[in-house]
């Protein structure tokens, strides 16, 4: 018997996401393969407005690297506010796809990224989305105050790795939005609506490497 599409979809996020029940913690792969849409956008509108989001992040080293280059880097977002906040928490945006080619549907999109540069414009390589949608069980989790969730995430830190010759200022961020993709004039259409963002603390090479040792 094949199984359901909805059978499926629970399969591979029992993979994917991995809770830890006895700390009541989620912890979310984000560094495998992804999959994504079939229609993706070619057109894109909306952006961010500063608005702040009550996450804490926080980001430490996993392990010492890997063949890529990248190292894993676990963000940890933890809900500093006084109600309950929803986030998305799957890797595969095409995993939330209506079948119908022409639809329109909205997800919650959160963008997790390191910067290097003291105006944290600078982007590393290893950028993540993670995407939910209240169609799809599974996808979206909503913290309470002082809930955490743990993300893994593989990041191309700069190089040299571990010495006092690096001044890089490292700064984690996570931007969390609406997202709308539609049709538009024969073209797909990604509308961006902003939530609100957070970032870190400042970190250095060392201050990462020290603490994951």
């Amino acid at each position: 018997m094949t199984p359901s599409a909805p059978c499926v979809l629970m399969i591979a996020m029992s993979i994917a996401f991995s809770p830890i029940a006895a700390l009541g913690q989620l912890t979310v792969d984000a560094t495998g393969p992804v999959r994504h849409r079939v229609r993706e956008a070619t057109m894109g509108r909306g952006g961010g407005v500063g608005r702040k989001s009550p996450l804490h992040v926080a980001i430490s080293l996993v392990g010492d690297g890997h063949e890529n280059g990248k190292v894993e880097v676990e963000f940890t977002l933890t809900n500093t506010g006084k109600d309950g906040l929803t986030i998305p928490i799957s890797p595969n945006p095409g995993d939330l796809e209506p079948a119908d080619p022409k639809a329109t549907y909205t997800v919650k999109r959160l963008g997790l990224y390191v910067t290097s540069d003291k105006r944290r414009e600078e982007i590393l390589p290893g950028r993540v989305h993670l995407y939910g949608s209240s169609a799809f069980p599974g996808t979206l989790v909503t913290l309470s105050p002082n809930e955490s969730v743990h993300v893994l995430v593989l990041v191309g830190l700069p190089r040299p790795l571990g010495t006092e010759s690096s001044t890089a200022t490292l700064v984690a961020h996570a931007a969390l939005y609406d997202e709308t993709i539609e049709t538009v004039g024969g073209q797909t259409l990604s509308d961006m609506h902003e939530i609100g963002s957070a970032s870190s603390q400042e970190y250095t090479l060392q201050s990462l490497f020290k603490s994951s040792e």
